[in-house]
């Protein structure tokens, strides 16, 4: 319990620098510098996510994998990353510049698509916007939380607000980024993901 409030204190404190155009990790700057006050506050948020990740439990082994069967270890697999987002340039912007990175990236603009892919098989990391028809980001964060617990979910959305911090992160989401983003902020926020679950990342 302790540590989700950790977690949620950092969030929010996260949420609102966005909102007042300061940032961290997933957050862009879009105004000046940050005051002395701004990043004092960052520090603290970088040592306690630090220590969190330092101290944090071993991942669960992959599934049916076995001591000297031959099966590369979480390490050493690339990455399997689900990206939702309704507008198929998201995707299309996305996919070659994650795939890049070494990552194995699959796309859906259609929530229902993406349910029914995660039937077939689980990811590392799912990657969703917030608001879409049907379904909404936290709504799909609900049904991969329930049957892919160690899936990490990443959500997107232009609408960061403390509620939706504290919504998302009771129910289970690893992080989320704000739009508007480039390639590469997300790629760091997926690489912490990656780390979280024993993967080498990507450096």
């Amino acid at each position: 319990m302790s540590d989700i409030k950790k977690k949620l204190e950092e969030w929010m404190v996260r949420v609102s620098f966005a909102e007042a155009d300061a940032t961290d990790a997933g957050f862009q700057i879009t105004g000046g510098a940050a005051d002395r006050k701004t990043k004092l506050a960052l520090d603290r948020i970088r040592m306690v996510r630090s220590e969190r990740e330092a101290g944090g439990p071993a991942p669960p082994p992959s599934p049916g994998a076995h001591a000297g069967a031959g099966v590369p270890s979480a390490a050493e697999r690339a990455l399997s990353v689900l990206l939702l987002d309704d507008e198929p340039i998201v995707g299309k912007r996305l996919k070659p510049a994650l795939e890049k990175a070494g990552f194995v990236v699959e796309c859906f603009t259609r929530p229902a698509d993406a349910v029914a892919r995660l039937e077939d098989r689980e990811f590392d990391v799912v990657v969703t916007d917030l608001r879409m028809e049907g379904m909404d980001g936290i709504q799909f964060l609900e049904h991969v939380m329930a049957h892919c617990r160690r899936t990490r979910v990443i959500l997107i959305t232009g609408y960061a607000t403390v509620e939706v911090a504290r919504e998302a992160l009771v129910k289970g989401a690893f992080d989320f980024i704000s739009k508007p983003f480039k390639a590469h902020e997300l790629k760091a926020v997926i690489n912490k993901a990656a780390l979280s679950l024993g993967h080498k990342g990507i450096g």
